[in-house]
């Protein structure tokens, strides 16, 4: 049986923070007037938190086409040291910006106003500013690119590598010690049945075929036999969690001791993976500190809900891009509420917010995401103008200090060329601009 043992680099640890200097507190806060927007890279304050805001993209950015972050919060879009970081036209052009994070400028690329090769979400390294990783529908693979000198250096053929149908290219994620998980095979989304992990310092490669429910063509007793939706590989690189249509849950593959198993308390909601924990949006959210099958199980409430809010009424997405392995690090989340629902507006709500991990309880906010999202299905007054991408969802930066997001800002963005409602990118500073006791 092949073994990827990577050990983790000798490198110092990710200077993320463990507190911020923003307001944390339970009281709600209405939205106030929208602000009025100037064009792509126009900087401004949330005036409720008070942190900076940037504009990255307009209608001019692209031919009027939206301008996203990726489809899953757990992508990791920003490099190392925060100066690169890649939006997406439609869900599916790669669009590379450089960032000064002292002034939050924002600036295209003028030799690669597009990434090559690359569609959907792409992750960069967690050492290597200039090295990312993306894929590659027409070949079949994984792309590395190096934006130092500004071109594709290495290529992942994964058919050739697997000897597999190779379909579909789903979800791409990396650790921390260099392992890439990739989804793939099948015609599409929910229906793809490989996890591919590949460890790119020893070129070893494992296979988990979640629909035959083996692991490197041996069966694995007691699966669940499933296809895949969306997945991703923890930072320590030794477990995948994926789900899908036939599951409803995550499931995690121990690399280590081969146990493939569901998460059955309290399972619900999009997750978000650190060090080999989890956390999970389950009305509000949880923690596992750890995964392992004896212990995925145990959970941590985060938060609890603000006295005088019967409980949380909103989706989120998290995003822990930015945890350590040394250092409970707080978790970002962007939550967003069915314009047609009738539940109550609850605190934290439309709000880019961190989460304390360290059992503090403690819930720091930075701004609301000023996006409207409409219900997916009828209700009694609803538009049933449900866009996916409307949602913030959101990524916070490596280095735990940015986070950028979707928004169309309340519908005001104008059209697309298929007269759909525009959305943008935009990114939070994580931290108030003025002193919060």
């Amino acid at each position: 049986m092949l073994t990827i043992q990577s050990e983790l680099p000798a490198a110092e640890p990710a200077p993320s923070p463990l507190i911020y200097n923003a307001v944390s507190d339970t009281k709600y806060y209405a939205k106030p007037e929208l602000p009025k927007l100037g064009p792509a890279g126009f900087a401004f304050q949330d005036p409720t938190f008070h942190c900076p805001l940037l504009r990255v993209s307009d209608e001019k950015t692209l031919e009027g086409r939206s301008i996203v972050t990726p489809a899953t919060a757990f992508s990791n879009p920003w490099n190392s040291d925060s100066t690169l970081f890649c939006l997406l036209a439609d869900g599916v052009r790669n669009i590379p910006f450089r960032f000064d994070p002292k002034t939050m400028a924002a600036s295209r690329i003028p030799e690669l106003p597009m990434m090559p090769n690359m569609v959907n979400e792409m992750t960069f390294s967690r050492h290597d500013p200039n090295i990312c990783f993306g894929k590659d529908p027409s070949r079949k693979g994984i792309v590395k690119f190096d934006f130092s000198v500004g071109k594709e250096v290495g290529f992942i053929d994964v058919g050739k590598l697997t000897g597999l149908e190779v379909g579909y290219l789903g979800t791409l994620t990396i650790s921390a010690n260099d392992v890439l998980g990739l989804i793939f095979g099948g015609l599409g989304q929910n229906a793809s049945p490989y996890v591919l992990l590949y460890d790119l310092k020893t070129n070893k490669f494992r296979v988990w075929n979640t629909q035959a429910g083996t692991v490197d063509g041996k069966v694995v007793t007691g699966t669940p036999h499933f296809t895949q939706h969306s997945g991703m590989i923890d930072l320590s690189g030794r477990y995948f969690v994926t789900l899908g249509p036939g599951v409803h849950r995550p499931i995690v593959w121990d690399t280590t001791s081969d146990q493939i198993y569901p998460v059955t308390n309290q399972p619900e909601g999009h997750y978000a993976l650190g060090f080999g924990e989890m956390v999970n949006c389950s009305r509000p959210w949880v923690l596992r500190t750890a995964l392992d099958a004896k212990s995925v199980d145990n959970v941590q409430h985060l938060v609890e809900p603000p006295p005088g809010d019967p409980y949380f009424a909103y989706d989120s997405h998290a995003s822990w891009t930015n945890a350590r392995a040394d250092a409970q690090v707080p978790v970002l989340v962007s939550s967003y509420h069915i314009k047609e629902s009738t539940d109550p507006k609850c605190t934290w709500g439309d709000e880019i917010i961190a989460l304390a991990t360290d059992g503090s309880g403690k819930v720091w906010r930075f701004a609301h995401s000023r996006s409207t999202v409409h219900n997916r299905g009828p209700l009694p007054g609803a538009s049933n103008r449900y866009n996916f991408w409307d949602c913030p969802r959101g990524n916070v930066s490596q280095d735990g200090r940015f986070f950028m997001f979707t928004s169309n800002w309340e519908e005001t963005l104008g059209k697309d060329e298929q007269g759909r409602i525009r959305e943008d990118g935009f990114i939070v500073k994580l931290e108030s601009q003025v002193t919060v006791k």
